[in-house]
């Protein structure tokens, strides 16, 4: 994973996740996050909220993470194009591990992201990535997006 990539990771908590609803309308929402090592990105969330309700209809998602208390011509974003799901069952006893070892005050377990649970783990798997980069070009500062592998 690129060290840029790595550190705006590790050093926030909350993603923005953008999806479409069944009009074609946007829809971008907050998410508390954790990754692992592939880049995915899993969140928990109410299964009726409008951004898990988008995501059933289209899977399509973008995805921004930054840190917005940096000074101005400081900033570094991570641009994520991804389909996002429900995380499976053989994959959610590694989610959850992988969720609780990030978290202080919302701890998974089986019974609070299946059957009834009004919530679910969903996962992102990214299909293509950019970090935005700047450049001082005469007297016009230009931004520009760099893709990552």
């Amino acid at each position: 994973m690129n060290d840029d990539v790595d550190k705006i990771l590790r050093e926030n908590r909350y993603a923005t996740v953008s999806t479409v609803d069944s009009e074609g309308k946007p829809w971008a929402a907050p998410v508390w996050y954790v990754y692992d090592d592939d880049m995915n990105i899993y969140w928990w969330s109410p299964s009726l909220s409008q951004h898990s309700k988008n995501i059933k209809q289209n899977a399509n998602v973008y995805i921004t993470i930054f840190d917005s208390k940096v000074k101005e011509g400081d900033g570094i974003g991570l641009y994520v194009r991804a389909v996002a799901r429900e995380v499976n069952d053989s994959e959610l006893d590694v989610a959850i591990n992988s969720y609780n070892n990030s978290t202080e005050i919302f701890k998974l377990s089986r019974d609070n992201c299946t059957a009834n649970a009004p919530t679910r783990l969903y996962v992102a798997v990214p299909s293509e990535s950019w970090l935005n980069r700047g450049k001082d070009e005469g007297e016009f500062y230009i931004d520009f997006r760099e893709e990552v592998r």
